[in-house]
């Protein structure tokens, strides 16, 4: 964890003035994971809302699915944090100029931005397939939450790609992607 409050602890205009700045983080890869928790709370509210008689065979689904997208959310404001802590790392590993400690150091900061796009693939698919289900009243909140997790899923793709990851890791990334799409091409 950064000596720094957590990512997920600063009030949004705090947070957004930081990303701002002539920092080195929070940067990017912080940015996507705080759209993709964003993402997952609208789409938490959704579920929420498909409750009542209107929806009663699919409620106990539709709150279950809010708390695991509270949770989700929950992981995504740790990854931002996570991010913004590699970051350092890779940055004290180069000024070390070992190239053990900074291979070691670019893995470890690859894994977050994988991470994030796998969390962001998977609940995109899951709220792609809740969306029929969901209360009519808020299908858009689905569809932005979904476009919000395919954003930032797509931005950690970008993070991940300047932090050397190995081919097994990238040719995973690119199924993430791909889940993606066909998550927001579900939404049509």
């Amino acid at each position: 964890m950064s000596e720094a409050a957590p990512i997920g602890a600063l009030p949004i205009g705090e947070l957004i003035h930081s990303l701002a700045q002539r920092t080195s983080t929070p940067g990017g890869g912080a940015a996507a994971a705080i759209a993709a928790a964003l993402g997952c709370s609208a789409e938490a509210m959704a579920a929420r809302y498909t409750d009542g008689p209107k929806h009663a065979l699919v409620s106990a689904a539709a709150a279950n699915l809010a708390t695991l997208l509270d949770a989700a959310a929950a992981d995504c404001l740790r990854l931002a944090t996570a991010d913004a802590d590699s970051y350092a790392a890779v940055r004290a590993a180069k000024a070390s100029k070992d190239a053990n400690t900074i291979a070691q150091a670019e893995r470890q900061a690859a894994q977050v931005p994988a991470d994030l796009l796998a969390a962001c693939a998977l609940h995109a698919r899951t709220l792609a397939a809740f969306a029929p289900d969901c209360n009519r009243w808020l299908l858009s909140d689905v569809q932005v939450g979904v476009h919000l997790l395919a954003g930032a899923g797509r931005a950690a793709m970008r993070t991940l790609a300047v932090n050397n990851p190995d081919a097994e890791m990238l040719a995973g990334a690119r199924t993430h992607v791909a889940a993606l799409a066909e998550a927001e091409a579900a939404l049509d």
